[in-house]
């Protein structure tokens, strides 16, 4: 990915170890950590814990990507939005996405990076289902705040991983 203008506030505060994106705290955890709540969400009984990952991700990014709008006017067009989400996708660590393919009706992103592969296959192995429940909710969620919509109005879908051995995790985002 060749980065450009888009630059996204980080902090790290040692003496209370705390770290701060885009003026928000966040907590960082290794592939241990994040592998094992996604394993165990995907096995609750009686309650659909990827969903409810989706969501909590969907919310968080069209929340604090709207805020980076509000700051940053100068994004204008809805290409220079894409770019700057996928940058931050990128400067987070979570991976190469291409959004350019996106519009408000929907569309096709992808990945040729991810973070959740990545950690998944070193922790567990290949699997035949995909992984990149998280991507799922930050396009949404990225999305509702570019075109100023609320939560829920993208449906999100990974058709393809790389996990399962596809060339690239393949996402289809359809406005509902």
């Amino acid at each position: 990915m060749e980065f450009s203008k888009y630059r996204f506030d980080k902090k790290f505060y040692p003496e209370k170890n705390l770290i701060e994106h885009e003026g928000k705290f966040v907590s960082l955890h290794c592939h241990h950590f994040n592998c094992g709540l996604l394993k165990g969400l995907e096995e609750l009984k009686g309650i659909d814990g990827l969903s409810l990952f989706v969501k909590t991700t969907e919310e968080i990014y069209c929340q604090s990507f709207s805020e980076y709008l509000q700051r940053h006017q100068e994004l204008e067009t809805l290409d220079d939005k894409l770019q700057a989400a996928a940058e931050m996708y990128y400067a987070f660590g979570y991976g190469i996405l291409d959004l350019s393919a996106l519009n408000e009706r929907g569309g096709f992103a992808k990945a040729k990076s991810s973070y959740y592969v990545t950690a998944w296959l070193a922790k567990y192995g290949r699997r035949h289902s995909p992984v990149c429940f998280f991507t799922c909710g930050f396009i949404a969620g990225i999305l509702e705040a570019i075109f100023n919509r609320s939560l829920g109005s993208y449906k999100v879908e990974e058709i393809n991983c790389l996990i399962m051995g596809s060339d690239c995790c393949e996402f289809k985002v359809e406005a509902v």
